[in-house]
């Protein structure tokens, strides 16, 4: 058993700082985009939530984007309120989008990451190939295996980052119905409500 990890593993000690570096670069965007995804998750449920409970009636709680609406719309004449409304929603949802674009951008260019290791690591096996005069497998194997680590890397990087990106993107339209269902019910309100 020890053996057969050891060769699972030689391919490190035959791979170039090239492509030690790209798999260590999809490693960490791995530990970024998995940070991101299980953070996003629970801040768009908490915020849910507190949304779902929230329902238009008394004041939200602090950092709620409802909250960022009763506050913004504080002191603003009746015609525009409706107008601020939306503005107001507009930019609390940017706020709660913020790491949806850096994961978007894992998913997307990890399997290029990859591509550049396997790429370099075939034309690493050319070259051995190309100076040799008998040709066996063990000139090619490394230099394989080495292109082989670097595609399934950028996949196992960029495809639960893609998967993830959806599902907070769907978590989020989720949570913004509410919202925009409180905000009409705050925009409902006389300004007295509001300002007591």
């Amino acid at each position: 058993m020890e053996s057969g990890n050891l060769e699972l593993l030689s391919w490190w000690g035959d791979a170039d700082w090239i492509v030690r570096g790209v798999f260590i670069i999809l490693i960490a965007l791995s530990v970024i985009s998995w940070t991101i995804m299980v953070y996003k998750s629970w801040q768009l449920s908490s915020v849910y939530r507190r949304e779902r409970a929230f329902q238009g009636r008394g004041a939200p709680e602090h950092g709620l984007p409802s909250a960022h609406v009763v506050m913004g719309l504080r002191d603003i004449p009746r015609a525009e309120r409706e107008t601020m409304m939306g503005v107001l929603v507009r930019e609390s949802r940017l706020d709660m989008e913020g790491g949806l674009t850096l994961l978007a951008t894992i998913g997307n260019t990890a399997p290029f990451i990859g591509l550049f290791g396997t790429v370099w690591g075939i034309m690493h096996a050319l070259q051995s190939l190309g100076g040799a005069d008998a040709l066996s497998m063990d000139m090619v194997a490394g230099p394989v295996a080495e292109a082989l680590v670097a595609t399934a890397a950028g996949l196992f990087t960029a495809i639960p980052a893609v998967v993830g990106y959806n599902l907070l993107l769907r978590q989020l339209r989720r949570l913004f119905g509410v919202v925009d269902g409180n905000a009409v019910r705050i925009l409902s309100r006389s300004p007295e409500t509001e300002n007591s």
